[in-house]
């Protein structure tokens, strides 16, 4: 895997793109949210940070409510 040059960037664009999540939930926008919630993850594995709890169980609320 290829270094990441500027984690701190990335960081900042992966938690830019956690806010345009949420946006997408509030919009209806399901399957969107699900195409940018991958790229997230990617983001977390390339850092290599873990998904945090909160975002897990928001994770479960959103595609799990009915």
């Amino acid at each position: 895997m290829v270094e990441i040059r500027d984690p701190i960037a990335v960081r900042a664009v992966r938690d830019r793109l956690k806010v345009e999540l949420e946006e997408l939930d509030r919009l209806g926008e399901s399957m969107a949210a699900i195409e940018l919630n991958a790229a997230i993850e990617a983001l977390n594995k390339r850092l290599g940070e873990e998904t945090s709890a909160i975002d897990i169980a928001k994770l479960k609320q959103r595609h799990f409510r009915n």
